[in-house]
């Protein structure tokens, strides 16, 4: 049976024998939070962006709601449509969907034009593009 001794000279500890012989000693789990830190902290970041954007989105749907409870003037569909640049169908979906609130006069739908400018506002990124890139002036023509 092989001697299980330790290899090591008498008195000696794994870190001060790598002195002696000029290595670096082994700290183990000591540099851990050195590594780490910097990712934390790299997380922090990301996570404090995701928060401050979720808040600018939220405060701007707040602003469009009170924008559009104050401006009262009813729209038909074909002019809601057309301030918002979509096809009539478009904005009868989203009347559906309750992307955009809206009403009936009889058979007719009607929205609030508060309503249609917020619905507006909330589709404009921050880049300044829309969400939707589908956008017309009215019926696309059938002429190929």
């Amino acid at each position: 049976m092989r001697n299980m001794t330790s290899p090591l000279p008498a008195g000696t500890t794994p870190s001060t024998f790598a002195k002696k012989a000029g290595e670096q000693p082994f700290y183990g789990f000591t540099m851990w939070p050195t590594l780490i830190a910097p990712l934390l902290e790299e997380l922090d970041r990301y996570a404090r962006r995701a928060v401050r954007e979720e808040y600018e989105l939220l405060l701007a749907e707040k602003a469009a709601a009170v924008e559009a409870d104050r401006n009262d003037q009813v729209l038909t569909v074909n002019q809601a449509a057309q301030l918002l640049g979509l096809c009539p169908e478009t904005v009868y979906q989203w009347v559906r969907t309750k992307k955009l609130q809206g009403f009936k006069v009889g058979r007719e739908v009607r929205v609030k034009r508060g309503h249609v400018l917020a619905a507006l506002e909330l589709q404009i990124q921050p880049n300044g593009r829309r969400r939707y890139g589908r956008r017309t002036t009215g019926r696309p023509s059938n002429a190929s």
